[in-house]
């Protein structure tokens, strides 16, 4: 196992909402990090944490010297190029050459079933699918030594997501964290899975052992969404209401 990033007791709030608290973890080389919650949960914010475009607010977070960081957002830019352009004007950035950059979308669009003709479609205009696999390219455009993915099975077809999971599985040499929401597609790329369960990250190899619960705090209108595991479901749904909170709705962990 090679370590490349490590978080301790890392927390991030804003003003005077914590987001989430003490997430302790390990970036490796060996298999891919999978980060697991519910929406709203916090895991964007700890994914561009681990990606340096974000800071926290307090705890420890070490990386290796001269490491390089490939981020696929969540939700990439409907930007005003055409998708050769775009590919192009980064792949120059990171020192590839014309006939690399040409190469390298040829194979993608073939492996990521893209028609050839959205080479000169502007990203603006493309469907969300195909500028997720736009955003995925941008990802792996050059070698990369951690490569941080936040859903990028979102608004991806299914051969698209197959096509996806083997490229992630087989990747070597490169540490790979991701969020991804689907809890049975999750196991299949890695059993080094984290689950939010409120503020905190717990390790959890088994994601269909939690359940959601969506409910209102006291006195608000606004819902709040936690997931926790089974077992401790009870007790939790009695805390909630012994504070005066309303549940709306207790469904599977997602």
């Amino acid at each position: 196992m090679s370590e490349i990033i490590s978080l301790k007791n890392v927390s991030k709030s804003y003003a005077d909402k914590v987001i989430f608290s003490d997430v302790t973890m390990s970036i490796t080389t060996d298999k891919p990090t999978v980060i697991m919650g519910v929406n709203g949960c916090g895991k964007s914010t700890l994914l561009k944490i681990i990606a340096g475009v974000l800071s926290h607010t307090s705890g420890e977070v070490t990386r290796n010297p001269n490491i390089k960081i490939s981020f696929a957002p969540d939700r990439f830019p409907k930007l005003p190029f055409k998708v050769s352009e775009y590919i192009s004007h980064m792949g120059k950035i990171n020192g590839m050459s014309d006939k690399d950059i040409n190469n390298y979308l040829d194979t993608q669009f073939e492996y990521l079933g893209i028609p050839q003709h959205i080479k000169d479609q502007k990203i603006a205009k493309c469907s969300k699918g195909t500028i997720q696999k736009i955003n995925i390219m941008q990802s792996l455009l050059t070698k990369t030594d951690v490569l941080v993915m936040d859903e990028p099975f979102s608004g991806l077809d299914e051969n698209s997501i197959e096509q996806l999971v083997k490229l992630l599985t087989s990747m070597e040499q490169t540490a790979i964290v991701l969020s991804c929401h689907e809890k049975t597609l999750a196991p299949r790329i890695s059993d080094n899975i984290f689950v939010f369960a409120g503020q905190n990250l717990v390790k959890g190899t088994d994601v269909l052992n939690h359940v959601h619960i969506k409910f209102f705090p006291k006195a608000s209108n606004e819902p709040c969404e936690v997931l926790i595991e089974k077992d401790k479901l009870n007790e939790a749904l009695l805390l909630l209401m012994e504070k005066g909170h309303e549940i709306h709705s207790v469904n599977p962990g997602r």
